[in-house]
């Protein structure tokens, strides 16, 4: 629920994340880049068998979003209350990826409380201390009521699929997945990403955020 290619900051070609999400035994992706829908177009130009999520991981005057089932990329920057009704207006949904997990793009936990999101990712694989802030962020989705979500958020191929989501939707069409996913017939499978990813992955983080801090 959760993967990135080339199209925007991972290392994997879309080929390379297909073949090792069949070969985990996924039934579909979420492809979520960065403010572009690339990956997506061409991976449904590549693969048939498989359910490809249209997603896409947007930067708010807030923090990140993901959004499923638009399509049409959001632009990032803009108001959250913007950005949400923007994809609901594309029929998608918004969940809201690592609540509470600092220096991560997060939203806290006091500002979702007063938006209207449909669910919260509240297991990501790649991240630090995974199982500590996902504990957290379960009490946060129950607390709010809302559907809950684990993703690899991956940036390397070898990730994919580390965390999943368990859908049970009434068959393999996007409309049913979208409408599983809202309705909260979701069950979370959360497994962290080794630890050799998890310190690469905490490299770009911090390497980005100190570009930003001279940038400013």
């Amino acid at each position: 629920m959760h993967v990135h290619t080339v199209y925007s900051d991972s290392s994997g070609s879309v080929k390379e994340i297909i073949k090792i999400a069949k070969d985990k035994g996924l039934d579909g992706i979420a492809i979520t880049d960065h403010h572009t829908l690339q990956g997506v177009w061409e991976a449904k130009r590549v693969e048939k068998d498989m359910l490809i999520i249209p997603g896409e991981e947007i930067s708010t005057d807030l923090g990140e979003i993901l959004a499923f089932g638009i399509s049409k990329p959001v632009p990032e920057g803009l108001p959250i209350e913007h950005v949400i009704r923007t994809v609901h207006l594309q029929g998608g949904l918004v969940f809201v990826p690592h609540p509470t997990i600092p220096f991560f793009g997060r939203i806290k936990p006091k500002v979702l409380e007063n938006l209207p999101i449909d669910g919260i990712e509240v297991f990501s694989a790649i991240s630090p201390l995974s199982n500590f802030y996902a504990s957290k962020s379960i009490s946060l989705a129950k607390r709010m009521n809302l559907p809950m979500i684990a993703g690899s958020d991956s940036h390397f191929p070898e990730t994919v699929g580390d965390a999943y989501t368990i859908i049970d939707a009434e068959d393999r069409t996007l409309s049913s997945v979208l409408e599983a996913l809202r309705n909260g017939r979701t069950k979370i499978e959360p497994n962290p990403s080794s630890l050799k990813y998890k310190v690469r992955m905490l490299k770009a983080v911090l390497k980005k955020m100190i570009c930003l801090t001279f940038r400013a």
